[in-house]
Formats: structure tokens, sequence, C-alpha cells
């Protein structure tokens, strides 16, 4: 455990140093250029292979762990089509349910008058683009390191608290505050659907699909084909209730219920939380959100 935690310390740090130097880059370029979205999106495709993929190659290059071995721990098993039809419809409706938990936070967002980084798509180009870098990568390198390497990792101890703390570890390493809450239901639900289905492909899917949802209704607000506020309303209800029909099913395609390993300790968990490397990560993501939404 202590090697991943380590790991989760080095990607947040090397989110944050690349963040940085790209803002200190972007404040000596032409504000066409800075605007643009798809010059963004070429940024964060850049920093997600900095930060994410190249830690994570070097752990499992040191890590010493045998192929068999990393296979069972990151759940590398195949999904039924039926399995894989109902996570897309989970993962639509739950981009929804994640976008009302975080109404209230953004509302306070857009009360202290707070902007927002990046833009929705406007152009098919732009949601091209967008769901390479913002539904495929991240779908696939955030699920490896937290669903995998780190669910894997603690899983063994208890089930339980690994669930709690990936979960945490999720949210914590997206350093918006505004949003936290949404990713904490983002995390448990890839978490789910990871245990009952045995593999870390649903927890892929259901990743992207859920950030393909967003890019959708981002571009269809964005080129107004989307602008009555009561069918919005509509919206978000009838997610509600696709969510809830979508869970059940999943439940009788997936019949075998996970059992818990290890033992569920309470100093297990806490013990994780406030280790040396994850206490940086704490300071170092209030560092980063103070300077990136009050400075």
């Amino acid at each position: 455990m202590r090697q991943i935690r380590w790991l989760i310390f080095w990607v947040l740090v090397s989110l944050s140093i690349a963040n940085l130097i790209f803002d200190v880059v972007f404040s000596f370029l032409p504000t066409e250029l800075r605007t643009s979205l798809n010059f963004n999106y070429a940024i964060m495709a850049i920093t997600q292979v900095l930060a994410i993929l190249i830690p994570l190659i070097i752990y499992f290059r040191i890590s010493g762990d045998k192929s068999t071995s990393k296979r069972i721990s990151l759940r590398l098993n195949t999904i039924s089509a039926k399995q894989s039809l109902v996570i897309i419809f989970l993962a639509f409706a739950g981009q929804f349910i994640m976008m009302a938990l975080n109404i209230p936070m953004e509302a306070l967002q857009q009360t202290l008058q707070i902007s927002r980084p990046l833009s929705a798509p406007s152009t098919g180009f732009e949601l091209f683009i967008g769901i390479i870098v913002i539904a495929i990568i991240p779908a696939i390198l955030e699920e490896i390191l937290f669903r995998g390497v780190l669910f894997g990792g603690m899983e063994r101890q208890s089930t339980i608290f690994a669930v709690m703390f990936s979960t945490f570890a999720f949210a914590l390493l997206h350093t918006n505050m505004f949003n936290f809450l949404g990713y904490i239901f983002l995390g448990l639900m890839t978490v789910i659907v990871m245990l009952r289905t045995k593999s870390i492909y649903s927890a892929i899917l259901y990743h992207f699909a859920n950030n393909l949802m967003a890019l959708i209704f981002g571009f269809l607000l964005t080129r107004r084909v989307i602008t009555s506020d009561e069918f919005i309303v509509f919206l978000f209800i009838a997610a509600a209730v696709v969510f809830v029909v979508s869970m059940f099913i999943f439940k009788l395609v997936t019949p075998n219920a996970p059992k818990s390993e290890g033992k569920n300790s309470a100093r297990f968990l806490f013990g994780n939380i406030f280790s040396i490397p994850i206490l940086l990560c704490i300071i170092i993501s209030i560092v980063v959100q103070y300077f990136r939404f009050f400075a």
C-alpha cells in the first residue's frame, strides 16, 4: 500500500506542476489561442499522459507484481453485451444525477463570480476531440489508477474501506471543490459496476459513457438545441427514473453480489487517509484550489 499511496501523491504533484507550467506558458500566448477549446483539449491530453500514464507505467515496472497478479487485481475480465448496454444507460442517467448533486456548489460558484475554466464544445470537431480527451483517455487512465491499482491494492485488507478511500482519492485528485459531490457519486458508481461484474472494463465503460453524456449535453446547450428550462427539468426527472430502472435491471444481469474481503478495520482506513503522502495530497489540493478559484 505504501507504493500505491506515493503513486497517488506523485500523480497529483505531476498534475499540479503540469498545470502550473501550462498556466505560465498560457500567459504569453495570444488570447485567441488561450481561448481555443481544441488547444485546451490538447494541453489536457498532454497533461494526462505526463501526470497519469507515465507514473502508472513506472509503478508497474517497479512494483514487482507478476502478470497473473496484475490481471487479478485489475480485474481484466470480459463483460456481456447486456451488461454493457445497461451500464451505458446507468451512466447516461447517472450524469444528470451527478450534475444535480453539483447544483448547490455551482450556485455558490456563480455567487462568488468564479468563472468556469473550460467551455462546452460548439462544433462537431470540438465534440470529436472532446470525446477523445474528456471521455476516452480519463476513463481508461483514471479507472486503471483508482479502481485497478488503488482499489485492488486496498481490497485485500478491506473491501468496504477500499471503496471509501478510492472514491475519496478520486474526488480529491480532480481538485474541484464545486464538483466534489459529483465526483464522489461517479467514483462510487464505477466501483459498484466493477464489483458486480468483476471487471474493470465495466468501470471504464461507465466512466466513458458518463463523460460522453456530459459532453453531448453541453454541446446541445451550446448549440441552443435545448433552450427550455422546463425541458431540462423533465430531462433530470426522466434521468432519475431511468437510473432507478437501469439499476434494477443491472442487478438482474449481475446476479452474484460481491463478497466483502479482509477485515473492515477503521484503523486501516484512517491509517491510509492520515498517511504522509495522502495528507500531502490534501494540502496540495487545497492550495491548488485556492490559487485556481480565489487568488
